[in-house]
């Protein structure tokens, strides 16, 4: 069925959050983009929302809760969580203007902060109880799609566990020392793909691992690279440009980032073949910028030096 162990899975986890991408400069320079910079431009900002984006905690309702009920459930259940807990949880979760929740990056590491330290203290009876709080807290359809999404992570990371018990007794303890290795590990990594999408639906999966995957394939694809003997440094040095530009395009979590990274970059290319002077040619991209991002968004991708000629 499943090949891998899931130590394996957990080590895929650990590499793509210690890469350190590297971004090509000018000729005979390269700037490098730590850890740091990528937490900035991928960690949500609980503390300072945009103030035009709704969000779990913009539209949170304490006085739908119904506190009472819901203390007597906690005490008799003992359950893993309060009313509290679950909105702060769940908070940076964003919606858009028809109040619908958005799948993106937010939503994924709000619900693994929901989640992954009550999982196995949860059952049927709790999950409820817990969906129920959501909808109290969030009446309408927002409340409805939060508290569902909740249940379908919860049974995907169960069936995630399930993933690794069976494939613990095929543990395969090498490390990337060949290609194959790597491209084993990119069939698992296909595997999990697959399993999200039985229980989140492609369309959900695609918006939650939208940043999560193109992290995986970018170190994927740098890996195997370094064992390309057939190319000379000079021809890896252009793939990997080619590389980081794929990750760029799709990895930054900023709302709809790939289809308003593809249209900056369009109007960004007609301005540079403009002719205009160095000076016009600066502040016309200087006005792009700020036409396309809020000043939010581009303090988390000061990095990518979008503006620059």
């Amino acid at each position: 069925m499943f090949k891998k162990s899931p130590i394996l899975i957990l080590c895929i986890s650990v590499c793509i959050i210690a890469i350190i991408f590297y971004v090509s400069g000018d000729a005979g320079s390269q700037k490098i983009i730590t850890n740091n910079d990528l937490s900035q431009a991928n960690t949500p900002s609980h503390d300072h929302p945009d103030q035009k984006t709704a969000t779990v905690a913009t539209q949170w309702q304490w006085s739908q809760i119904k506190e009472q009920a819901t203390a007597k459930q906690i005490q008799q259940k003992k359950l893993p969580f309060t009313p509290k807990f679950v909105y702060e949880a769940l908070k940076a979760v964003k919606l858009d203007e028809n109040g619908n929740v958005i799948y993106d990056h937010n939503a994924l590491l709000s619900l693994d902060e929901a989640l992954l330290r009550m999982q196995s203290k949860l059952d049927s009876e709790s999950l409820a109880i817990l969906q129920s709080i959501i909808k109290d807290g969030l009446p309408g359809k927002a409340g409805e799609q939060t508290a569902n999404i909740v249940a379908n992570y919860y049974h995907y990371l169960e069936a995630k566990d399930e993933f690794s018990r069976t494939s613990e007794t095929l543990a395969d303890t090498s490390v990337h020392q060949s290609v194959k290795a790597i491209e084993n590990d990119e069939q698992l990594y296909s595997e999990l793909q697959a399993l999200r999408g039985v229980h989140l639906g492609h369309d959900v999966t695609s918006g939650l691992f939208r940043v999560t995957d193109a992290d995986a394939e970018y170190m994927f694809a740098s890996m195997k690279l370094d064992f390309d003997e057939s190319l000379s440094e000079e021809e890896k040095e252009i793939k990997r440009r080619e590389i980081q530009e794929k990750h760029t395009q799709h990895a930054i979590n900023i709302t709809n980032w790939p289809e308003r990274y593809a249209a900056f970059q369009q109007r960004k290319q007609n301005i540079l073949t403009a002719k205009l002077n160095k000076e016009e040619t600066q502040a016309q991209l200087t006005d792009l910028l700020n036409s396309h991002f809020s000043q939010d968004e581009q303090k988390r991708i000061t990095h990518l030096g979008l503006d620059q000629l």
